[in-house]
């Protein structure tokens, strides 16, 4: 029995647990924001996780202030579901500060282009819509990678903006625009460009009849 113990002990301190597990550099605040495409609060509203390899989850937020990036409503991105991949595991419902980034590192999910993780420094914050202040984290004492919501990093987020009410970032199916404004906007350039077409034509038709004419006087 000792000499099973003493073999299972073994064979447990020579597992390579640790060359699986998430390692990431140490971050500030201010290299955070630096190193990130799109910086904002929002609430997570739908957790997708994709049928592949490495089952990538793809998360939807409901933006309320972004700090860096198209100021938009709707936010989706990509992380890895395993934390030993470095898949940060936001839940539905939650509020948090995100660092997202286009990068190729992240899990690749057709259509998404931003991804998020560990090492990003995201972190839980209170509930609300407002800008982030000193102590608005989550949990008391939370600390991301890039330290405690503080006046330092409250400082390096700078001045956020408002989303746009319907606008989405996160995918590449299109440049950004707002739901259903190929309406008014769209429809009067169609509008205004088939009435050039039409006068265009009108003239050359025109000229083409006086030309006619004056051939005719002439015979």
């Amino acid at each position: 029995m000792l000499a099973l113990l003493a073999l299972a002990a073994a064979l447990l301190v020579g597992l390579p647990t640790a060359a699986h597990a998430c390692s990431c550099a140490d971050l500030t605040p201010a290299l955070a924001v630096r190193e990130a495409d799109a910086v904002f609060t929002g609430t997570v509203t739908n957790v997708r996780e994709e049928d592949r390899p490495g089952r990538p989850r793809v998360y939807t937020f409901q933006a309320d202030q972004v700090y860096k990036g198209t100021p938009a409503a709707r936010i989706t991105l990509t992380s890895n579901a395993d934390s030993a991949s470095c898949g940060y595991p936001f839940q539905r419902g939650g509020r948090y500060l995100v660092f997202a980034a286009v990068s190729s590192t992240g899990p690749a999910v057709e259509g998404v282009e931003l991804s998020s993780g560990m090492c990003s420094g995201n972190v839980p914050v209170d509930r609300g819509t407002g800008p982030l202040r000193p102590g608005d984290e989550r949990k008391a004492g939370h600390e991301s990678l890039a330290g405690p919501v503080d006046a330092e990093f409250v400082q390096a987020l700078g001045t956020p903006q408002p989303p746009a009410a319907a606008a989405e970032t996160g995918t590449v199916e299109g440049p950004l625009r707002a739901d259903g404004d190929a309406g008014a906007g769209d429809v009067w350039g169609w509008v205004a460009g088939g009435a050039g077409v039409v006068l265009l034509v009108g003239a050359l038709t025109a000229a083409a009849l006086r030309r006619r004419g004056s051939a005719a006087g002439r015979r």
